[in-house]
């Protein structure tokens, strides 16, 4: 079903499409759209602060921000897809929302495909802190410029190092991309800590109880990580990142005992993106290097196929022309072939 067939009903759905890469189609939610400009006038200077900072530093500074939150959360999404790809499932669309990304991605049924699934995207935030903080460490050539700091993650971890605003923009992209790997680590179901917790136990407890297990953790945190909002400023993203976690949780312990999936061992649900439908144990997919090696032996036996249909359809004219003028009629071309095929036929 594409997204001009689902119904706008479903604020979900509320969504346009903004580019497509790797046959992955992007998708960005209105709610995000709003989002920025709501933070955008919130963060532009009132009052007697209005002259300290130049209102095209304060926009830059902002809409750069932003745009680095994107390119990160896309990126982390994507790691998602390919993943999913790499164990032989399939990845077809990413979502940006305000509360971050959706991949919607559907892995084979197995624990370590999910496994691998889910930590591919953490992954890439990892890889993404490495590269900056090689680039801080060789560019201010100190080590306590690397803000490992999860509490101040925009400023270097030894305080008396002051960047330069080139600097700073590294530093940004390195605190941005820690703070979502640190955060998507919480083991709080649907997030990726909470989904690499029931990867872990799927084998050992089975899939039903290991989703129980996961939705009841992932609850319990959403609740402490709610009341923990409510004790800082700018509360408001923590305790809406709080409600949807608890609501994902609460939603899929539902439709699984509503499917009767607490009562099988092998039920499975679809990765990302709200996909709830319990389905049956699938076939392992073939692997990218499987697929390859399939690929080429159809390719090789459609070529001996159509090797052995030339063959046969030269044998009938040269057996037609002997039938009709005898053998002292055919060409020495015409008689290896004969031979050849005389000498095949009897080793069959």
């Amino acid at each position: 079903m594409g997204y001009s067939d689902k119904p706008l009903d479903n604020p979900v759905n509320w969504s346009f499409k903004v580019g497509r890469l790797f046959d992955i189609e992007i998708r960005v939610h209105i709610a995000f759209v709003i989002c920025v400009f709501v933070l955008l006038a919130m963060e532009m200077p009132k009052g007697d602060a209005a002259g300290t900072v130049p209102i095209t530093t304060t926009l830059i500074r902002a809409l750069g921000g932003y745009a680095i939150l994107f390119v990160i959360v896309l990126l982390h999404e994507f790691g998602h897809c390919f993943g999913a790809r790499y164990t032989g499932g399939e990845a077809d669309q990413i979502l940006i929302w305000p509360l971050g990304g959706l991949a919607y991605t559907q892995p084979p049924h197995t624990p370590s495909a999910h496994m691998i699934t889910t930590v591919a995207g953490p992954m890439v935030n990892v890889v993404i802190c490495g590269i900056c903080s090689v680039i801080i460490v060789l560019w201010t050539g100190r080590l306590g410029a690397v803000p490992w700091n999860p509490l101040h993650p925009m400023w270097p971890a030894v305080a008396s190092i002051v960047p330069t605003e080139a600097q700073l923009w590294v530093i940004r992209v390195f605190g941005i991309s820690y703070l979502l790997l640190l955060f998507n680590l919480l083991p709080i179901f649907p997030f990726d800590g909470g989904r690499v917790l029931q990867a872990y136990l799927w084998p050992k407890k089975g899939y039903a109880r290991s989703m129980e297990i996961a939705t009841s953790t992932g609850m319990i945190g959403a609740i402490a990580v709610g009341v923990f909002g409510l004790f800082i400023e700018e509360s408001m993203l923590l305790i809406m990142i709080a409600g949807f976690g608890y609501i994902t949780c609460w939603q899929t312990r539902r439709v699984l005992r509503e499917q009767g999936a607490y009562g099988l061992s092998e039920a499975g649900m679809g990765y990302g993106g709200g996909k709830f439908d319990v389905v049956d144990e699938p076939e392992k997919e073939p692997g990218f290097f499987e697929k390859r090696r399939i690929k080429r032996e159809a390719a090789k036996a459609e070529q001996e196929r159509q090797r052995r249909e030339q063959t046969e359809q030269a044998i009938e004219l040269i057996l037609r022309k002997v039938s009709y003028q005898g053998m002292h009629s055919l060409t020495d071309r015409e008689r290896r072939t004969l031979e050849e095929e005389t000498k095949r036929q009897q080793s069959l």
